[in-house]
């Protein structure tokens, strides 16, 4: 892989490089659906970016930032997602991916970036760690299918 990094907004194009890359952090998806919710983030662009990475003329990861709004508290950028391609890791990438977050979320005048990151990500809670994140909590997901 060049040594030589990019990050652009997302595109439409792009599509089958972020499903790819969403399978790898464990949540598959089709291209046809990542088009859908890339349209739809799109739609609502104040408040959403999707930042790639490429590489050799190759998407090689992707960060979702959105603004995270709250009635408790004042709003704050929060990471929707990141993922570097396993040949990518440890290069540079989702350093770059997030700091192309972070300042994002500093021109919409959020004054921190939040995120959470499975307890099973040991590595990733280490590089979030480098990048001086901190853990703030503890607690558990729910979901319930409205089915």
């Amino acid at each position: 892989m060049p040594n030589t990094i990019a990050i652009r907004p997302a595109r439409n194009s792009d599509a089958s490089a972020l499903a790819g890359l969403a399978a790898q952090l464990g949540y598959p998806s089709t291209p046809g659906q990542v088009r859908r919710r890339l349209d739809t983030l799109t739609e609502k662009a104040a408040e959403n970016e999707v930042f790639v990475a490429e590489a050799g003329g190759q998407v090689v990861g992707w960060v979702h930032v959105h603004i995270y709004r709250l009635l408790v508290d004042d709003p704050e950028a929060e990471i929707g997602g990141l993922v570097v391609d396993e040949q990518a890791r440890g290069r540079g990438v989702g350093a770059a991916l997030m700091q192309a977050a972070e300042s994002w979320a500093k021109e919409k005048g959020c004054a921190s970036v939040y995120l959470r990151s499975n307890v099973i990500r040991t590595q990733a809670h280490e590089f979030y760690k480098r990048l001086g994140y901190t853990i703030v909590k503890s607690q558990y997901a729910f979901r319930k299918a409205l089915g």
